[in-house]
């Protein structure tokens, strides 16, 4: 059983009303967007004998309404005191208590190229390996990097000056648009990851997140086209 787990808060101080903001015919804009993809992504994995539900996690009194209908979702009614600014380690203490699955899946509206398809995909190499109990969404860095110390992080340029971009260290960026976990770690680790993460490449492009005013317009300009 995995539940999904899906925190949309109320307020957002770059992209006012961020969240619930109609795009073309979704009258409430990425959060509409984002049950839909989820709702598919429910349909196929149950179709793989994989059980999954949906946790809405909000303090808006306009997406509880929304959500109200919908059999398929259980609300939780996030007090203010898990809705603030710099709340996220707090509320990730609160997410087993709210969330009985045996695995958890946090994502965001924020993500949405990040469809049915990507969670899918994310899910099945998660579940196709034993090695790792937690997982997240990542892109590839594979470039030269220069720490602020002034040192080369991603090669030995004492062994070679300028390597082929496919030599260099691999590293992983988090780009937030999944994260997956055993319910047994967020209460022993109390966080969506424990110290053996396996990073899964996203799809090129998909891991676009909307963090700003010009984001919102770019993603409303191709949502439109």
């Amino acid at each position: 059983m995995i539940s999904i787990f899906l925190p949309i808060k109320k307020t957002s101080r770059r992209v006012p009303n961020k969240n619930i903001s109609r795009i073309k015919n979704f009258k409430f804009g990425l959060t509409e967007i984002k049950l839909l993809q989820i709702k598919k992504l429910i349909f196929n994995l149950k179709k793989k004998n994989i059980l999954a539900n949906l946790v809405v996690s909000t303090d808006s009194e306009i997406i509880k309404k929304f959500v109200s209908n919908k059999y398929w979702i259980k609300l939780h009614d996030r007090p203010k005191k898990l809705a603030q600014d710099d709340c996220l380690d707090q509320l990730i203490k609160e997410v087993p208590k709210i969330c009985t699955g045996k695995y958890i899946l946090w994502t965001h509206v924020t993500s949405p190229l990040f469809d049915h398809r990507d969670y899918l995909s994310f899910v099945e190499q998660f579940f196709a390996q034993k090695k790792h109990k937690s997982g997240f969404s990542a892109n590839l860095i594979s470039t030269f990097l220069l720490n602020d110390k002034n040192k080369w992080i991603s090669h030995n340029r004492l062994k070679k000056k300028w390597p082929r971009t496919q030599d260099l260290k691999k590293f992983y960026s988090v780009n937030s648009a999944a994260f997956i976990s055993s319910r047994e770690n967020y209460i022993k680790f109390s966080d969506r990851l424990d110290n053996n993460p396996l990073p899964i490449l996203t799809r090129k492009g998909a891991e676009f997140d909307i963090d700003f005013i010009d984001d919102m317009k770019y993603f409303k300009k191709i949502f439109k086209s």
